[in-house]
């Protein structure tokens, strides 16, 4: 391996044709903004990770139920590919398609009330290439000011007229709709999350629904982030709403292991077989994952986690962080986003829990807007009273030795 290789393509004395990358790499150094990779080891024991040797406890984490080490969940997983193999080798339409991945699928489609599910390989390649099969250069694309990335680059894929309405905000919407919705001759398709991943507030879904069905638009959900933990049985904020017309879900949260799934009337899964290139053109999901997931959604279904307990415990949290000094709102999920404002405050915050044991990573631009970088706390099911409690010393401890850096806030600043 070159020694350009080793420094991540950053020597200067590099190939010509990789110089604009280059530049592109030195710029986001000098903003402070370059991202590297870094690697844990995940302890049988939920909630600690390994790094570098170091013992941490995780706050940071998206296994909500714990379900990425259940022993039941990796020996599902390691059963489905001692049966069908380690992967599907085709795509569904070709010759990947296994009785596992339509026994799933129905499945779903239960747990979500909803008539038929399609499986993806993540939630990213599901908002990618579902909005673009949905909607096409003739249509319109409301989404939610907050949309996660991959939504944005689904309604830009797709062409179609996108506008976005201020966050959480049905009567934005509603006069979006009005100004703008009847000029279109193509499908009317409005997308928000049901839990924001980086703000933790939840979507008005009643009444954007009834702003759906006034304007006859479609309805997309982004369920991915309460999928197993929230509704009955942890079937989500979505499948309660009849007038959601497709639920998008993932298993790379609550479930523990990887994938997605879009849950629909029979007639769009149809449309999506026929017309969404990411499913079309991608190799089917892994036995293996297909295993894991078939398990914890048993275990999800059943309420043995009890999810309901697990809710009652993350309002605690928020009591308990507010009692130490940190604002949570708008949050009141399992997602809470500690706002430093400052890129290098989050950082130092970041920086100094760990010191202390304690991983939660700093947010920061571009995944945040300026001004609001942040830790983002993720609760978790194994989450004890004495661990709560380390974190809101922890953050105690490092706003009294950095008073210049202001309030420590849960509340994110709105985006202009």
């Amino acid at each position: 391996m070159s020694q350009a290789e080793k420094d991540g393509g950053m020597d200067p004395r590099g190939p010509g044709r990789l110089r604009l990358f280059q530049k592109g790499l030195e710029a986001r150094a000098r903003e402070d903004q370059l991202r590297s990779l870094k690697h844990y080891r995940p302890e049988i024991q939920a909630p600690y990770v390994l790094r570098d040797g170091v013992r941490l406890l995780n706050f940071s984490s998206n296994d909500y139920l714990g379900l990425a080490t259940d022993p039941e969940v990796r020996e599902g997983a390691a059963s489905f590919a001692r049966m069908y193999g380690a992967g599907a080798t085709a795509s569904r339409l070709v010759s990947g398609g296994l009785e596992i991945h339509e026994a799933l699928e129905a499945e779903l489609a239960t747990f979500t009330r909803r008539g038929a599910a399609l499986l993806f390989n993540s939630g990213y390649q599901a908002n990618t290439s579902v909005l673009p099969a949905l909607v096409d250069r003739s249509g319109l694309i409301l989404c939610d000011r907050r949309s996660h990335h991959s939504i944005l680059q689904g309604a830009v894929l797709s062409r179609a007229k996108l506008l976005r309405f201020e966050h959480n905000d049905p009567d934005h919407l509603e006069a979006l709709l009005t100004g703008h919705g009847q000029g279109h001759r193509g499908v009317r398709l409005i997308v928000t999350e049901s839990i924001f991943s980086m703000d933790g507030d939840r979507a008005p879904l009643a009444e954007i629904s009834e702003v759906a069905e006034r304007h006859g638009a479609l309805l997309l959900v982004d369920d991915a982030h309460a999928i197993g933990v929230w509704g009955p049985r942890g079937e989500g904020l979505a499948a309660g709403h009849e007038r959601v017309d497709i639920v998008l879900g993932t298993f790379g949260k609550a479930f523990g292991a990887s994938g997605a799934f879009v849950a629909s009337a029979p007639t769009v899964q149809s449309h999506l077989v026929n017309f969404c290139g990411g499913f079309i053109y991608s190799t089917a999901p892994p036995p293996g994952m297909v295993g894991a997931v078939r398990v914890a959604l048993g275990k999800v279904r059943s309420g043995e986690l009890r999810q309901d307990l697990f809710i009652e415990r993350v309002a605690e949290a928020h009591e308990r962080l507010r009692r130490g000094g940190v604002d949570t709102s708008p949050s009141d999920t399992q997602i809470v986003p500690i706002a430093l404002g400052a890129e290098q405050s989050a950082l130092d915050c970041a920086a100094f829990l760990e010191d202390r044991g304690i991983l939660a990573v700093a947010i920061r631009p571009p995944t945040v807007p300026p001004g609001t970088s942040r830790l983002r706390v993720s609760l978790c099911r194994h989450h004890t009273d004495e661990h709560l409690a380390a974190l809101v010393d922890t953050l105690s401890e490092f706003r009294s030795r950095a008073p210049r850096r202001g309030e420590v806030s849960a509340g994110a600043e709105k985006t202009p």
